[in-house]
């Protein structure tokens, strides 16, 4: 078999665990519109519910960004370590849903505090029903996936003790990350002040985190050991850097992402901190590292600004740098966690999803 057919059966693979993630999403928020389960949910009141201001303000948003795509790769993830370390997927089905669901919450609140008009190719929710409803919503799912792990009764109160730790840990981790990043390009810190390692630390806590989350919970769920379970954390959180990187890459260049986000180049327009511009800082003359700076300070959409910052950026072959050090992570990433893992057919699908994740293109 080709490498072009392995990768193509390894995404026909996660293409249906995402189908099943997405029913079990679907099911849970389909719940939102009944009163009795908003009763259970938060605790009876006396009072009446308005379950058409709640549909209208927190069920179709969150299904219009839900259904714009999204290829679920944390939940899968989570899934196929659940597998791997001996345990029944289909029976924990309904835990995926925690750290995709608030992951689509940070995506909202990106949107806004980014300025992005869009998202998946679609209207950003906030665009489209309103920078108030969209700042509830993301808060919204933050805190309600976590009703599959309370309502539970597969679990013990104390694996549900360890995952709402795991959570509250990682949920802080999601606020410092952001907060740095938009420190970062509203301009309140030195620029040449930020090295790699900094940047690092930004897109572990900014997007590394979820998919650590999701790893470690699989650990968690499956009762390994507090080491097994910092191991599976530590790959998911440096497949999430390696991630970072790949949509540093992608906004740069012709790719479904910068399309769906309304063209090449919108970080330049964001003024972000990518390895991309740190790789210029480094190694580019004074002239060139000053006008990046430049243009970067400006949050221009002017697309000849774009594409001179392009350009200074492609001069130090930044992407095929940005591209090692991405392939250097996910293969520390890889040989950190593999001899946790016993041999089986989902250890290997695991290895093929992260070979896979370098040749993303949205």
């Amino acid at each position: 078999m080709s490498e072009h057919a392995k990768s193509e059966s390894i995404e026909e693979y996660m293409a249906h665990k995402a189908e099943l993630i997405n029913k079990t999403i679907e099911s849970y928020l389909n719940n939102v519109k009944d009163p009795r389960f908003l009763s259970f949910l938060i605790q009876r009141s006396g009072y009446a519910f308005d379950p058409k201001a709640i549909e209208k303000a927190i069920f179709d948003p969150a299904n219009y960004l839900l259904k714009a795509g999204g290829k679920r790769w944390r939940p899968v993830i989570m899934l196929e370590l659940v597998e791997a370390l001996g345990k029944d997927p289909d029976y924990y089905m309904e835990f995926s849903i925690i750290p995709e669901v608030i992951h689509n919450g940070t995506l909202i609140h990106d949107d806004i505090e980014d300025g992005s008009d869009m998202r998946r190719g679609m209207e950003a929710v906030h665009k489209k029903y309103g920078l108030d409803i969209a700042l509830n919503l993301g808060d919204f799912m933050f805190y309600f996936p976590i009703v599959a792990l309370l309502d539970s009764d597969k679990l013990s109160n104390e694996t549900k003790m360890k995952a709402l730790e795991s959570y509250q840990r990682n949920m802080l981790k999601i606020a410092i990350g952001q907060a740095t990043d938009l420190a970062w390009h509203s301009g309140k810190v030195d620029l040449n002040s930020i090295d790699e390692s900094k940047y690092f630390q930004m897109a572990y806590s900014k997007t590394g985190v979820l998919i650590g989350f999701a790893a470690e919970l699989a650990g968690i769920l499956c009762g390994a050991s507090s080491e097994v379970q910092k191991a599976l954390s530590l790959f998911g959180s440096t497949i999430g850097v390696a991630f970072q990187i790949s949509d540093d890459i992608l906004n740069l260049t012709p790719s479904k992402l910068s399309d769906n986000k309304g063209g090449i180049g919108d970080d330049i327009t964001e003024g972000k901190v990518t390895l991309l511009l740190l790789n210029v800082l480094k190694e580019g003359d004074e002239k060139d590292k000053k006008r990046l700076l430049e243009i970067i300070s400006m949050h221009t959409k002017d697309k000849a600004l774009i594409e001179e910052a392009i350009s200074i950026i492609a001069k130090y072959d930044s992407i095929n740098y940005a591209k090692r050090k991405a392939n250097e992570l996910l293969s520390k990433a890889w040989a950190g966690v593999s001899p946790s893992l016993p041999e089986s057919a989902a250890k290997e699908r695991i290895r093929k999803i992260v070979e896979i994740f370098l040749d993303r293109t949205v």
